[in-house]
């Protein structure tokens, strides 16, 4: 379930945007972004505060890195993520906002400098990485397993949030992996995603995404799930049940374990 999305709309590198209509708020504010709500509202935003502790708490902003094949998708993605509508605005290849995630906010700076020299680099510095693949392209696809394989090498002794990204959703006709994505994530252990850059659809799941499972390994599975529980949606005694009984189940069945697995790679929300 989408959450309220805050923004300080802030690009590292080469952009900074004063207009004060449209999609940009006013310089030295920044957007909220409500779900079900195609406006951004205004809400002053003064970095100056010495009493938003938020905004200088260092150990909520974290460097999240794109990787995949050259047509993926991924400059787009990192465009909606930070608020770029123009294409030619979408240079920059380091952008920053500020997201309020389940009441507390916390800043992504996203990399998008997986295609130039600084591979190595980019393997090292994330706290967390998407991995993007096109559900039309099988060999960026493939390319994604392989970077999957790269990443757990270079930073196998660490527990890095990874998400898998099946972009361009909408182009159904054109689609040629369709359920490999999910069965990648549960072999590979991690999260998985399908979006749709053009239509913008689950942009906003995606980042909202990261930002839980960075949580999820700082806080702790039961803290950042109490939190999370305050703002979703009450469940159903019946659906409470079944997921208990899934789980006592999977306890002794691995079967069912890999298909409880398959099931949550999609959930954001929990480890």
């Amino acid at each position: 379930v989408p959450l309220s999305l805050s923004i300080s709309h802030t690009h590292t590198h080469t952009h900074t945007h004063t207009h004060s209509s449209g999609h940009h708020p006013p310089l030295g504010q920044s957007a909220s972004y409500h779900p079900g709500d195609k406006s951004l509202l205004y809400r002053a935003h003064w970095s100056s505060d010495s009493d938003d502790d938020s905004q200088s708490d260092s150990d909520c902003v974290y460097r999240v890195v794109l990787l995949g094949d050259h047509g993926v998708g991924k400059t787009s993605l990192a465009g909606i993520f930070a608020g770029v509508t123009d294409k030619d605005e979408q240079s920059a290849d380091t952008y920053e906002r500020t997201l309020t995630v389940d009441g507390e906010e916390t800043t992504l700076i996203v990399m998008d400098t997986w295609e130039s020299d600084t591979q190595d680099r980019c393997l090292k510095v994330g706290s967390a990485y998407v991995i993007v693949y096109s559900v039309t392209d099988r060999s960026s696809f493939d390319s994604a397993a392989e970077l999957r394989i790269t990443l757990r090498r270079a930073r196998q002794a660490e527990n890095l949030p990874i998400i898998l990204v099946g972009n361009k959703s909408d182009l159904v006709r054109s689609r040629e992996v369709a359920v490999e994505g999910r069965a990648c994530a549960v072999v590979f252990d991690c999260k998985f995603i399908e979006t749709s850059a053009s239509l913008q659809h689950n942009v906003t799941e995606l980042f909202e995404g990261v930002v839980r499972q960075i949580r999820l390994r700082r806080d702790g599975t039961e803290v950042i799930q109490r939190r999370h529980s305050i703002y979703k949606r009450k469940e159903s005694l019946t659906q409470k049940a079944r997921r208990f009984l899934d789980r006592l189940v999977a306890r002794n069945n691995q079967r069912m374990a890999v298909k409880v697995r398959s099931k949550s790679c999609h959930d954001l929300a929990v480890l």
